[in-house]
């Protein structure tokens, strides 16, 4: 049974997941043009690790001072390097930052006011945050479209994108999860009518 997400204002909540360069921040701006609030995770992550959120003090304890610039900032590749070399601390990490990350998903969600409400969760399946959903959309893209994408985004190299790919779970396994498969692999003019298309019938079925 699905977790209910706000007792009194009824938002449904629409899942949004793909994998990297699959064209999911794509889909989250049409839902954004049919006027129904888009709230992104990994945007509420890097707010985490500011003195402006509830969780900054812990990960400067996990950390230490050493996670600080001189400014009082926090030094990101320091925080990347050390996550990246062990493990314990980027569970321990996670363990910080993913409850922050739920709880201001969930209060700017009922704040919104909104019947529908879209959550763009790149690990949507992965960190189980697909219970608070009514429903879940999955992007989907051949991985050599994905590579050839992300690496003219970001500069990536081919071999780390084909790292990162390999972290998370494969398109099959999205696509079994899912309410919903969008697939975008041609123009974007292609994936945006369809992405419309479906947009509407959510509304019709949620609304």
């Amino acid at each position: 049974m699905r977790r209910k997400l706000v007792r009194d204002k009824m938002t449904r909540i629409i899942g949004i997941t793909g994998g990297i360069g699959s064209g999911k921040s794509t889909l989250a701006q049409c839902f954004s043009e049919h006027h129904i609030p888009v709230f992104d995770a990994d945007e509420i992550a890097r707010f985490a690790l500011t003195p402006e959120s509830g969780c900054f003090s812990d990960v400067v304890d996990l950390f230490g001072a050493e996670a600080l610039k001189p400014d009082g900032m926090p030094d990101r590749a320091y925080i990347a390097a050390k996550v990246f070399a062990d493990k314990s601390a980027l569970d321990a990490l996670n363990g910080i930052v993913h409850p922050f990350v739920i709880r201001e998903m969930l209060a700017r969600t009922e704040a919104c006011a909104s019947a529908l409400a879209v959550w763009d969760v790149p690990l949507l399946f992965e960190s189980g945050v697909d219970a608070f959903c009514a429903c879940t959309i999955a992007v989907l893209c051949g991985e050599e479209i994905r590579i050839a994408r992300t690496m003219q985004r970001d500069g990536s190299d081919e071999e780390q994108v084909r790292a990162r790919i390999r972290a998370q779970i494969s398109d099959e396994k999205r696509a079994e999860l899912a309410t919903y498969t969008i697939r975008n692999e041609g123009t974007i003019e292609a994936f945006i009518r369809e992405a419309d298309a479906l947009i509407e019938q959510i509304r019709e079925e949620l609304e």
